[in-house]
């Protein structure tokens, strides 16, 4: 069994009939290895902001005389040690792997063999490992976010965040309420979320438990300079004192 997410939210993100090419199990593993490393630091156990509008609002309340964005939305995710088996695209073999955390714990301590897992029949393994190393850095890289549309067969997520090479998808775990990773895909985002996408302005982060998001991890350059406010809402989920609220 590979935890409740797992169990909850099945998914194939990519065509059927595309074959799995260029590589192979060894550089498969070097690859979830290096990328499980990066999300234990980055990502495990932490819970991410993204505050985001649609640019043309987003820029007149800039130039009005008020500093607090209305235009400007929320959108909070978790990333959960179960969470990386899912974007890695590979299928467990829960004859040697006990856990979606046992598979993340394997990569961790460099210990996953190639009988631990297979490539995904669809063709969609190669294509998620092309982008997971990059991905990890989300909450620096992640430009746009959006409603995802469905477009293609089988393609189950909610809202997707990302870039021009690569996104991660969301959706609403059944058990927690929370929003969680449950793919990962090699696409354009603007070709998989519905139109007009919204741009990513400021990405907080905290960690799991805490109660209020204290690290801005990316802040627009339109906002430098600028006291900014945002809803009553947002602002409720952030804390102020010892913030840098400056673009990067």
């Amino acid at each position: 069994m590979f935890g409740a997410a797992a169990l909850t939210f099945p998914f194939q993100n990519i065509e059927i009939g595309e074959k799995d090419t260029g590589m192979d199990k060894r550089r498969a593993i070097q690859i979830m290895a290096e990328s499980a490393g990066l999300y234990h630091l980055n990502l495990e156990d932490q819970k991410i902001l993204f505050l985001y509008g649609a640019a043309s609002e987003v820029r007149k309340q800039l130039n009005s005389e008020g500093n607090r964005l209305m235009a400007i939305k929320s959108y909070e995710v978790a990333f959960h040690r179960y969470n990386f088996l899912h974007l890695t695209g590979v299928k467990a073999n829960n004859t040697r792997v006990d856990s979606a955390i046992h598979f993340y714990e394997k990569c961790l301590a460099n210990r996953l063999t190639e009988n631990d897992f297979d490539f995904a029949k669809d063709g969609s393994t190669v294509q998620k490992l092309d982008v997971l190393e990059n991905m990890m850095g989300m909450k620096r890289n992640a430009m746009m976010i959006g409603d995802f549309t469905g477009r293609g067969p089988k393609l189950f997520t909610e809202k997707a965040a990302g870039n021009i090479c690569g996104c991660i998808g969301f959706v609403k775990d059944r058990n927690t309420g929370l929003n969680v990773p449950n793919t990962l895909l090699k696409k354009d985002i603007r070709d998989v979320v519905a139109n007009p996408v919204q741009k990513i302005y400021a990405v907080f982060s905290k960690m799991y438990m805490d109660e209020k998001y204290s690290v801005a991890e990316k802040m627009d350059k339109s906002f430098r300079g600028t006291k900014i406010l945002f809803s009553e809402e947002i602002e409720k989920l952030l804390e102020r004192e010892n913030q840098d609220m400056e673009s990067d």
